[in-house]
């Protein structure tokens, strides 16, 4: 805790002209370490500096500011080259005269470091255990230690050879002259005027009870009484007139943390720490309260955060309860309970956009939980208090209760196939029309026009004509074309998989027949992609792309008991771009190897000669996948920057589509 309140209160700034230090009821001892880091002079405080302190200095004269903080705590310092050392007591000796000052200390304390100051040996026995504060200068030395041993108490000092020595008497006189001044008279109305000043408690009481007229007076045990607790409590200052004698009484015993009953005529005294609350809130008792609207449970907060921490007892039907409670504090139990315990209406919230529990997960600071209650099919909101909270809450539901936004994602998978025996170059053949139609070209794009994906739009004129090409000469396999849609900042998940189910078998050592265990396993080869789009406020677009392509080798479970091999390339990307611009994701290839066998039918069985008419021919295939993606953020969620960047894009686009035509009339013309 002390570390935690040097963090809060600790504010230190090394400047050009000074030091600047804000503490707040801090340790000194810590604030003595922070001002020695910070200045760098060697700032050691001693066993007896303890306790907290202020320091507030925002630059000036340091070592005037040093010394007012001293003061002000009653602290000393003494400068031995760099070394500065910090305690609550100072002794100096001059002409063998001696000054002392030390503050709140015990005098243990105050004796070792008298004893290490005059070089004497001092000695004790058990010594005060109550710190106290002292103050001599210019006395000689004896005249210091046995002035010390009085302000000890009953103590005397023994001078020898080696030093001196500390002796406590034996024989205390405590008589009531040494007591104080207690003054209680009769008012003569059965009243009492008490005026008391530092004075024991059990002298207080041998006053009053010598004081004490009607209706005790003619009664044989006018003095009876009898204290149970300590006696030597003092009442330090207290005047007033006490209606009658048990008033008097009540009020005395009070003051010191006690009460009376009395029994047989007989006023028996005991200790009752509560006295003293009862004697500033007033007498207690038990009273019951009844609430309307709130429960009692719930209620109980406010009393001990508006009242204080006083005994509540919830009774069994939820709505009352018992409390021991003061006039004064009953009085301030039903004034908050007329500002509590009021009827609230009940609202029902209409969300347009948001579920209830998306609501209540995300709610705006300014709204209440507690407040909020869903129905119990989970598909309604209810509010419960003021008019005013719930135009407060449709406020709020203005801001907060939007439509998320749409994505859509245009989805085009090819599979290309690279080996090098089938290496194709597309080419683009494009002719010249009639005299009428000298500016415009043809080409020939059925297979591309047909994909959902607009290729022309997206890619370019060229790359459509070099698909096409590819498609029309089966180098090129569609393997997927379709549209995902999905919410922004949630995942969209596109599988196009073959499961292979094998059952899981063994070898038999000696035989090499395979041995089924009749468990069957499952693997599954093509691609997965997780698609996760965010749409920001400017339009663009951020997506983070996972493609996973795996393929299953050949079945060699039947010969080898193991599962067939299986390979798999994953591909991680995010990229930020406009509504439209399209996203392309390459590097997926996989190879496999396949070999075919040709006979000769008969001839080919014959053993050894039969592999004159057998013909094996090994291919090795390499098969790429491409994966194009365009993003698209829907109309019902389009801002006014969204539409824009499409429509940049579709311009931008357009443009190219435009150039290639040019080219490619260029080069007909040629």
């Amino acid at each position: 805790m002390t570390c935690m309140a040097v963090l809060v209160c600790h504010f230190a700034v090394a400047q050009a002209t000074g030091y600047s230090w804000d503490f707040s009821d801090c340790e000194l001892k810590d604030i003595l370490f922070a001002v020695s880091v910070d200045t760098g002079i060697s700032i050691v405080p001693d066993d007896t500096v303890s306790g907290k302190g202020d320091l507030k200095f925002a630059g000036g004269d340091f070592d005037a500011a040093f010394d007012t903080f001293l003061k002000s705590n009653r602290l000393f310092v003494r400068k031995e080259g760099d070394v500065w050392t910090v305690s609550r007591i100072y002794v100096s000796a001059e002409n063998g005269c001696f000054s002392l000052e030390a503050y709140d200390l015990l005098p243990v304390q105050i004796i070792e470091k008298l004893s290490m100051a005059m070089e004497r040996v001092v000695t004790f026995e058990s010594l005060p255990a109550q710190k106290i504060s002292v103050h001599f200068k210019g006395v000689g030395e004896n005249v210091l230690l046995e002035s010390l041993a009085k302000r000890f108490g009953s103590y005397s000092v023994e001078q020898n050879v080696s030093g001196y020595h500390f002796v406590k008497n034996n024989e205390v006189r405590r008589t009531e002259s040494f007591s104080g001044m207690a003054r209680i008279e009769s008012t003569g109305d059965g009243g009492f005027l008490v005026d008391v000043e530092d004075c024991r408690f059990s002298v207080v009481l041998n006053r009053l009870f010598s004081e004490m007229n009607t209706p005790y007076e003619k009664s044989p045990l006018k003095k009876s009484f009898c204290l149970l607790s300590d006696a030597d409590v003092k009442i330090q200052r207290s005047v007033f007139i006490g209606v009658d004698f048990a008033d008097t009484l009540g009020l005395l015993c009070a003051q010191c943390g006690f009460d009376f009953v009395v029994e047989n005529g007989i006023f028996y005294i005991f200790s009752n720490p509560g006295s003293r609350a009862e004697l500033v809130s007033g007498k207690r008792r038990w009273s019951k309260y009844t609430l309307q609207f709130t429960r009692s449970q719930d209620f109980f907060s406010f009393i001990f955060k508006q009242v204080g921490k006083l005994e509540v007892i919830p009774l069994p039907d939820d709505f009352s309860f018992l409390c021991l409670a003061s006039d004064k504090e009953s009085a301030a139990i039903k004034s908050l309970i007329s500002q509590v315990d009021v009827k609230l209406k009940l609202y029902v919230v209409n969300l347009k956009y948001l579920k209830p529990s998306e609501f209540l997960e995300h709610l705006p600071p300014s709204v209440d939980r507690s407040a909020l209650f869903m129905a119990d099919d989970s598909a309604q909101l209810y509010f419960k208090g003021t008019e005013a909270a719930y135009k407060n809450l449709c406020e709020q539901l203005e801001v907060c209760d939007r439509p998320v936004k749409r994505i859509s994602y245009d989805l085009l998978i090819l599979q290309y196939d690279e080996t090098s025996k089938n290496n194709w170059s597309s080419t683009f053949g494009a002719k010249r029309l009639s005299m009428g139609e000298r500016n415009g070209i043809t080409a020939s794009l059925g297979s591309v026009l047909g994909l959902n994906l607009n290729v022309v739009t997206s890619f370019g004129l060229g790359f459509a004509a070099e698909l096409q090409a590819s498609i029309e000469e089966s180098k090129t396999r569609v393997y997927a074309d379709t549209t995902l849609h999905g919410v922004s900042g949630r995942e969209i998940h596109f599988q196009n998989t073959n499961t292979f189910r094998y059952r899981d078998n063994n070898v038999d050592p000696q035989t090499g027949t395979p041995i089924y265990s009749g468990v069957t396993r499952e693997i599954a080869s093509g691609i997965k992609i997780d698609v996760v789009g965010w749409v920001s406020g400017d339009g663009m677009i951020t997506s983070k792309v996972t493609a996973s392509v795996s393929r299953r080798g050949n079945d060699t479970s039947a010969s080898t008991g193991n599962p067939p091999p299986t390979s798999e390339k994953l591909v991680t990307t995010e990229v930020c771009g406009k509504s439209g611009e399209p996203v392309v994701l390459s590097g997926l290839v996989q190879t496999a190897e396949t070999e075919q066998e040709k006979r000769t039918p008969l001839f080919s069985k014959i053993p050894v000669i039969g592999n004159l008419f057998k013909a094996r021919e090994k291919t090795k295939e390499n098969m790429q996948m491409i994966i194009y993606l365009v993003p698209h953020a829907e109309d019902a969620a389009l801002s006014i920057y969204e539409k824009k960047y499409d429509s940049e894009w579709a311009k931008e686009n357009m443009q190219r589509i435009i150039n290639d035509l040019g080219r490619l009339e260029y080069e007909q013309q040629i």
